[in-house]
């Protein structure tokens, strides 16, 4: 009931309805001042006709009007004398005023109860409204009761009102689930750091405390040493460049590039690691297929496909080729390595999915993620196809040039 007390709309009502009765007052005075006139004019010539000898019933008669002006001329009464001389006026005119005033404020009460009752059923609905959007805030299962007619604007609201929780649901989620995924992303890198960083500790311990050790055991200590700090460095590069492609904080320069130049730019990065593990590759992709995409950040998420099979399938060779249809561009890297298992493949693109041993030192376990947000920034997929004992194939599929805005 305060609600509905201390809204604008009833004291506007409130004033109209005394808008109104003003209205009605000016209204009744003036009528009542122009019936008392018409109504002691007919009177006066009733009367005068009736001293002329004419009918007391029934309309005045003319010449009986007439004579009754003769036989009354010597006390200034005629038929065009001023009704205000009557003394019957003010009775009348009062009369008549409170009869349509009367009229008039009882129509303008009746109004203002009807109105009053449809605002406070309207107010009284999107109480309860509110109530439910209140209660939505603190339970996310909390569902918005629909009220008033179908068509009408307060369902219209419970309606855009559940659109709004349910985003709010949707949100909520959402954010849930990225605080889940957050939770595991720091555990996971924080024992990648504390992995390397023990490592680092311990060979650092021996150099400073073992004076005995040969020079060739305080390399290979170095060496681990170093090799740890680059797995580190690049733990973290990785780290905050998923960040920013989680954040979309990423500018894509997209423009139209050769996906062979892409390919084999890629390739010349990871040249040493390639042959490093004794790994050759080749390429069939023709020079003239272009791609609308950033070059730069597509070219990593080709190497870090090709950086993972190099570390993880065990490969010994690799191969690139090309498919092209009306609207889809594929570009497919195999391996001849071990294959994956049908029941990893879907993890294959999570953070720190890799399995192996050696992640701390050659890969950083995010190379797949990062690739697939790249993949998909760029308007495309990546589709793995693999089998244990026959390989891996990575699919990169997007919509050809010209085809891509119309399936935005």
């Amino acid at each position: 009931m305060d609600g509905f007390i201390n809204n604008r709309a009833p004291r506007r009502l409130i004033l109209i309805f005394i808008i109104m009765l003003f209205i009605s007052a000016a209204v009744a005075s003036i009528a009542a001042e122009k019936c008392a006139k018409v109504i002691v004019a007919e009177q006066i010539e009733s009367e005068l006709s009736a001293v002329g000898g004419g009918r007391f019933t029934g309309a005045p008669e003319a010449d009986a009007i007439t004579g009754g002006e003769a036989l009354l001329r010597e006390y200034s009464i005629r038929r065009n004398m001023s009704p205000q001389l009557m003394h019957s006026y003010d009775h009348v005119r009062n009369i008549t005023f409170y009869t349509i005033f009367g009229a008039m404020t009882a129509v303008s009460v009746i109004w203002l109860i009807i109105s009053m009752y449809e605002v406070m059923s309207v107010f009284k609905k999107l109480e309860k409204l509110r109530d439910d959007c209140i209660e939505a805030a603190y339970d996310t299962k909390k569902a918005i009761n629909m009220y008033g007619e179908e068509l009408g604007t307060v369902h219209r609201v419970c309606e855009s009102a559940e659109i709004l929780v349910e985003r709010m649901r949707n949100t909520s989620q959402k954010l849930s689930d990225e605080q889940g995924f957050l939770k595991s992303f720091l555990t996971d890198l924080s024992h990648q750091i504390k992995t390397a960083l023990a490592v680092v500790h311990l060979n650092t311990d021996m150099l400073s405390e073992l004076d005995d050790l040969s020079e060739e055991r305080r390399k290979k200590l170095l060496d681990e040493i170093q090799l740890n700090l680059d797995g580190m460095e690049l733990l973290v590069i990785e780290a905050i460049k998923l960040a920013k492609l989680d954040a979309n904080a990423v500018e894509y320069d997209m423009e139209s590039y050769s996906i062979s130049e892409i390919f084999g730019l890629a390739v010349k990065k990871l040249s040493p690691l390639l042959r490093k593990n004794g790994i050759s590759i080749s390429s069939s992709i023709p020079d003239d297929v272009r791609l609308i995409c950033d070059k730069g950040w597509l070219c990593e998420a080709i190497g870090n496909i090709i950086k993972n099979s190099a570390d993880h399938s065990e490969c010994t060779e690799m191969w690139a080729e090309l498919t092209q249809n009306p609207v889809l561009t594929t570009l497919a890297v195999s391996d001849n390595g071990k294959g994956i298992p049908q029941e990893e493949i879907p993890k294959l693109f999570n953070r720190f999915s890799s399995k192996s041993k050696d992640r701390t030192m050659y890969s950083s376990g995010l190379g797949m993620s990062i690739a697939q947000k790249i993949v998909r920034a760029n308007g495309g997929e990546i589709f793995v196809y693999s089998e244990p004992g026959k390989g891996t194939r990575f699919e990169f599929v997007f919509l050809v040039p010209g085809k891509q805005n119309e399936f935005q």
